[in-house]
């Protein structure tokens, strides 16, 4: 897909305002403009691609973003929690990572129903994502994938299975 068609990719490229919270060398985080909930992030790769499968490698650093992006919007709004979906959209061919601040009275249960919020609560919020200082660390693990070769479980002949052979090896 052409980098001007996707309004990710439009926003990665600076051609398109979003209210950026996060950003590192793989993913850039931004605050959803028809949120569900006070806070709501997208997570995305800087590569445009569809499906997480497409390039795990990839995938698996924008979820320690997200990660991150999670936490530091637990620090700065309080929620009570914050759900995280993967996602594939129709309207969005762009691999993202949705993060659902839940608060108490505010919990986005149903996708197509957007909250209002005004403009400049939304640039509150971003910058209180934005300016919260959080510290992860990931461990590296290496995965290594090991092929097990399977053996069959040992199969006993039934009497009736070795009549039938001897019936066959006296017929042919």
């Amino acid at each position: 897909m052409e980098q001007g068609r996707c309004i990710f990719c439009g926003i990665i490229g600076k051609q398109v305002p979003a209210r950026v919270v996060y950003e590192d060398e793989y993913s850039i985080a931004f605050l959803d403009v028809a949120p569900r909930s006070k806070g709501m992030t997208i997570v995305a790769p800087k590569q445009h691609y569809e499906d997480f499968d497409e390039n795990f490698e990839l995938s698996s650093k924008v979820m320690q973003s997200a990660l991150i992006v999670a936490e530091k919007i637990k620090l700065a709004l309080r929620p009570l929690a914050v759900n995280i979906a993967v996602m594939k959209s129709p309207a969005i061919k762009h691999f993202h990572i949705r993060l659902y601040p839940l608060y108490e009275n505010e919990i986005p249960i149903a996708e197509n129903q957007p909250i209002s919020i005004e403009d400049n609560e939304m640039d509150d919020i971003a910058n209180k994502i934005k300016n919260e200082p959080v510290t992860v660390e990931f461990e590296k693990k290496e995965v290594k994938e090991e092929v097990v070769e399977r053996k069959e479980p040992e199969r006993r002949l039934s009497k009736k299975d070795v009549r039938y052979i001897k019936r066959e090896m006296e017929v042919g």
